[in-house]
């Protein structure tokens, strides 16, 4: 939730990409990502949290576990835990989906395209999966 991309660099241990930093919060970044892609590849319409007060039908939710680049593997990771709810449905799906992507070096030229992959992989397998019967 902060400007600078994160960089883990053990297993407790955080550093930061030098001269790089987004330009949003990631997780709005990733869902406005994850709501072009879902409109582009499925027949549903993405509506914002008010309009599907009146609105039901399939509900997806979540939480952006990672968005940023894993030093030791050399990766861009990004990972998402959805919760999906179809319409009609008794019970809610969930599901984690995590693309990884090379990064080297890692800088602040090459984490953001490596991350964007990540993040549009992840992006499209969870259209797939809200999309599938």
């Amino acid at each position: 939730a902060v400007a600078r991309v994160p960089v883990h660099t053990g297993d407790t241990s955080l550093a930061y990409v030098k001269d790089a930093q987004w330009v949003e919060p990631p997780a709005g970044l990733f869902t406005r990502l994850l709501a072009d892609t879902i409109t582009a590849q499925t027949p549903y319409l993405v509506i914002s949290p008010r309009q599907a007060l009146a609105a039901p039908g399939v509900t997806l939710s979540g939480d952006l576990i990672n968005f940023g680049v894993d030093a030791p593997s050399g990766m861009a990771v990004v990972t998402y835990d959805a919760q999906l709810i179809r319409d009609g449905a008794k019970s809610v799906e969930n599901r984690r989906f995590e693309a990884r992507v090379p990064v080297s070096p890692i800088s602040a030229t090459t984490v953001g395209p490596a991350i964007s992959q990540a993040a549009n992989q992840v992006a499209a397998e969870v259209a797939q999966w809200v999309s599938a019967h």
